[in-house]
């Protein structure tokens, strides 16, 4: 076989494994339990937390959103009310917020995403440990190859 011949047919077979895992995270998703957050409050709590160490202020989630200002700022409010982020000060700009996850709501991302992942979850218990090591080795080599 042609090397474009295999290339076009691996790019293929990721193509429709990265769709199933997409469907089955989106069904996992309506299943899960979000302790009174709706999904879109989940998500952007979420990208808080995984975020955060970088110092997120609320027109970076206006930016991922593609929303307005006033939008999010009720988003932020809601969930800083209802104890799942925090807002400081940050230190190197006294006028400057940056936002926070709170104990608690890393432990829902923690248990939204567990949930999630154990619902959707890749499925490769036909795999013997050698194989599930060598696709992880090889896919983790394409996606090295591919990020350069």
């Amino acid at each position: 076989m042609a090397p474009n011949e295999h290339a076009a047919q691996i790019a293929e077979l990721i193509g429709r494994i990265a769709m199933r895992s997409r469907q089955n995270m989106t069904t996992a998703m309506d299943q899960v339990e979000l302790d009174g957050l709706t999904p879109h409050q989940a998500r952007i709590l979420g990208w808080i937390e995984a975020n955060e160490a970088r110092g997120v202020i609320q027109r970076d989630i206006a930016d991922v959103m593609g929303s307005r200002a006033a939008s999010v700022s009720s988003l932020l409010q809601v969930l800083e009310r209802d104890g799942w982020i925090e807002r400081r000060t940050d230190p190197s700009d006294s006028r400057r917020k940056t936002l926070y996850t709170t104990p608690k709501g890393r432990e829902r991302v923690r248990r939204f995403e567990s949930d999630i992942w154990a619902g959707a979850g890749l499925h490769l218990d036909s795999f013997t440990d050698a194989e599930a090591d060598d696709l992880r080795r090889l896919l983790t080599k394409l996606d090295q190859e591919l990020a350069d």
